[in-house]
C-alpha cells in the first residue's frame, strides 16, 4: 500500500499522499480510520492536484445495440459489475460523512477530477494560495463523466451555475475563487495548509463538535436556487441547447453528466448518488 499512515497522541489519523494512489487503496485505509476506536479526526494531505486514480478499468461496450446475444449478455453483466462498484464507492464516501468523525484535507496544488470529488466529502478544506493551483471536474475533457459523486456533491457546495460551468465546460478555478465559491474553506500561504487543517480538527475534537456536511444539515438549500426555481429551469434548457449547438448531443458522458444534475438534485444525497451511478454506467457501457 502506498499512503502513509500515522496515528498521533490527539487522535488524529494522518493519510499522506505525496504522488497519485490507487483509489482502491486510500479507501482502503480510510475505512480502517473510521472503524479504529482510537482515531477521533481524520486528515488528509495532498501535495499533487491529482492525488488519486482510478484502478478500475472497464472499456466502454459498443455491442449494446447488436442483434449479437452473447455480446449483449457480456455487456449487461460488466454494467451489472460496475454498477454494483460504484454503489459501494458511494456508500463507503457517506459512512465517513457520516461517521461522526471530522474530515479535513490539506490541498497543495488544488484537486483535479477524481480527486476532487474525493476532497469534497471531507468536512473542511485548506488549500495552498499559489498560482498554479487549480480546481476542476476533468472528467468530461476526456470523454468520461463523474462517477464518485462529482455531480451531487459539486453543485450542493457551489450552486448549479457554477457547478456545469465546471461539469460541462472543463471550467478550471484558482485558489481565490474555490474560496469565494466556498469549494475550499480556508485558504493559507503555500506551506502551511497541511497546520491549518489540524488546527481545525483540534478545535473540533476539544470543542466535541458534530460534523456534518450542508446537505446533510436541517433547512438545507442549494446555492443560487433549487432545480425547480424558474432561474434553474431555464438554466438546464441552456444547457441542453449549448449541448446541441456544440454537437455534443451525442456525447454520452456529457448529456448523462446533465441529466444527473438535474435529476439528482430533485431528491436527497443519497437518491442523487444512485441516480450518478445508473448515469454513469450508461455513459461508460
Amino acid at each position: 500500500m502506498t499512503v502513509r499512515y500515522t496515528l498521533d497522541a490527539q487522535g488524529v489519523a494522518t493519510l499522506s499522499l505525496t504522488q497519485p494512489v490507487a483509489l482502491h487503496d486510500v479507501m482502503q485505509v480510510l475505512e480502517q480510520a473510521v472503524n479504529d476506536e482510537s482515531v477521533q479526526g481524520i486528515l488528509l494531505l495532498a501535495s499533487t492536484g491529482d492525488f488519486v486514480t482510478d484502478e478500475v478499468k472497464f472499456a466502454a461496450s459498443n455491442n449494446a445495440a447488436s442483434n449479437n446475444t452473447a455480446a449483449n449478455n457480456a455487456a449487461l453483466g460488466k454494467a451489472a459489475v460496475l454498477f454494483a462498484k460504484t454503489e459501494e464507492r458511494h456508500r463507503s464516501l457517506r459512512k465517513l460523512e457520516n461517521c461522526g468523525k471530522p474530515l479535513a484535507i490539506a490541498l497543495s496544488l488544488g484537486a483535479a477530477g477524481l480527486s476532487l470529488e474525493l476532497a469534497m466529502v471531507a468536512h473542511h478544506r485548506v488549500a495552498a494560495d499559489i498560482a498554479v493551483a487549480e480546481f476542476c471536474m476533468s472528467e468530461i475533457g476526456s470523454g468520461r463523466m463523474p462517477g464518485l459523486g462529482g455531480t451531487q456533491r459539486l453543485p450542493r457546495l457551489i450552486g448549479i451555475q457554477n457547478a456545469l460551468s465546471m461539469l460541462l465546460e472543463n471550467k478550471k478555478l484558482h485558489a481565490a475563487e474555490a474560496l469565494a465559491l466556498n469549494l475550499v474553506d480556508a485558504l493559507v500561504p503555500a506551506g502551511a495548509e497541511a497546520n491549518e487543517a489540524r488546527l481545525w480538527l483540534l478545535s473540533k475534537l476539544v470543542q466535541a463538535s458534530i460534523v456534518q456536511q450542508p446537505w446533510d444539515r436541517k433547512g438545507y438549500k442549494i446555492p443560487g436556487g433549487a432545480v425547480a426555481s424558474p432561474a434553474m429551469q431555464q438554466l438546464f434548457m441552456l444547457s441542453n441547447a449549448m449541448l446541441r449547438a456544440k454537437n455534443r448531443a451525442s456525447e454520452k458522458a456529457a448529456v448523462n453528466t446533465l441529466s444527473s444534475v438535474y435529476e439528482g438534485l430533485i431528491t436527497d444525497i443519497d437518491t442523487g448518488l444512485k441516480t450518478e451511478a445508473r448515469y454513469f454506467v450508461n455513459a461508460v457501457i
